[in-house]
């Protein structure tokens, strides 16, 4: 098992870890193969360990995934439909070959439509360069709002099917060639405007003005983007990350309270036997070995799912010793944050 398929330090319910497959051709693989999303726990291990969690709860996971995947497979059918327009004489569909995140970097379409036109800002960018099947590579810049105003409210809504486009109207793609040559500014200018005016192609272009209820929404779209671009220069990181992890305790409810002084309670009769022999042990392995076996016991009151996957870990053959070193480095990361909120309370 990837070792980004086990349960992070302070996670309390388990997620799939089920991987599925995109419907994007992978560029460099073998014929048919295609792009693999993520699976909730990969995501929400990755969310962690940036430290962007932020008030997402395990229970939210599996929504966050569909909408990642459906995100995704919109941007794909935005870039074959300008292929379709701009290069059209390929003799098979282009492939992506690789995808960047550029979270931090205000595309040049997107500062003009921001300071010069009033529209929100994008809350991410992405950067994909695709392969044709003559060889040469493209790369396309993608920039992604949300309008609020067209969010459907309806059950269900928060997991729509990858490829179900019409279900998510409030995430907006902005997709475009780069301007890395005069090929490419030939297709913006000239080629695509021009299928589009004679009909030629269903491609829909992102308006440049907002509409009057995305102008609204300017205020918190700078809200976000000042969010993100701290966190990814990495000035909130550490402490975000701290307290997903390690000593920060995080602020918990009356129940949880109640809850946790209970197991911790039950946690210090178990493992009496297992702290006495920390106590009273002399030599560096000794202390090691009872330092491992109180961390186990106490794992097993109070971190339960991280418990199970170190166990999982080191009865089973075929796990690798990659899996055995995280899965006891996240339970002991869970014990220390969760006798970190015991003496908080």
């Amino acid at each position: 098992q990837n070792p980004n398929q086990l349960p992070a330090p302070g996670q309390s319910a388990e997620l799939s870890t089920e991987r599925v497959q995109s419907n994007i051709p992978k560029g460099g693989a073998n014929e048919g193969t295609t792009w693999t999303y993520p699976s909730p726990q990969m995501f929400y291990n990755a969310l962690a360990r940036k430290g962007k969690l932020d008030d997402t709860s395990e229970e939210e996971i599996d929504s966050v995934v569909a909408l990642h995947n459906n995100m995704n497979e919109k941007t794909w059918n935005k870039v074959l439909e300008w292929e379709e327009t701009v290069s059209s004489k390929q003799s098979e569909s282009p492939k992506l070959l690789k995808f960047m995140g550029r979270p931090k970097d205000l595309s040049p379409k997107a500062w003009i439509k921001h300071n010069l036109l009033g529209h929100p800002l994008p809350f991410d960018r992405h950067d994909w360069t695709i392969l044709r099947s003559d060889g040469t590579t493209v790369r396309y810049v993608i920039d992604y709002y949300y309008d609020d105003s067209r969010a459907k409210e309806e059950q269900g809504s928060g997991m729509p099917q990858k490829d179900d486009f019409q279900a998510t109207p409030s995430l907006l793609v902005d997709v475009r060639p780069a301007l890395d040559g005069p090929a490419q500014f030939l297709d913006r200018a000239v080629k695509m405007p021009y299928a589009m005016v004679s009909a030629q192609t269903a491609y829909e272009a992102m308006p440049l003005a907002p509409t009057q209820a995305m102008k609204g929404q300017v205020k918190e779209s700078i809200d976000v983007w000042k969010s993100i671009q701290m966190a990814a220069s990495g000035k909130t990181n550490d402490a975000a990350a701290g307290a997903a992890t390690t000593t920060t305790p995080a602020k918990l409810s009356h129940a949880e309270i109640k809850n946790l002084t209970a197991d911790f309670e039950r946690a210090l009769r178990d493992c009496q036997k297992a702290q006495q022999s920390v106590n009273q042990c002399q030599s560096d392995d000794e202390c090691a070995k009872a330092s491992l076996d109180l961390t186990m016991c106490m794992g097993k009151v109070l971190c339960s799912l991280q418990h199970t996957s170190v166990t999982k870990a080191l009865t089973e053959d075929d796990e690798s010793s990659s899996n055995i070193d995280t899965s006891l480095e996240r339970l002991s990361e869970c014990v220390v944050m969760k006798t970190a909120q015991y003496e908080s309370r």
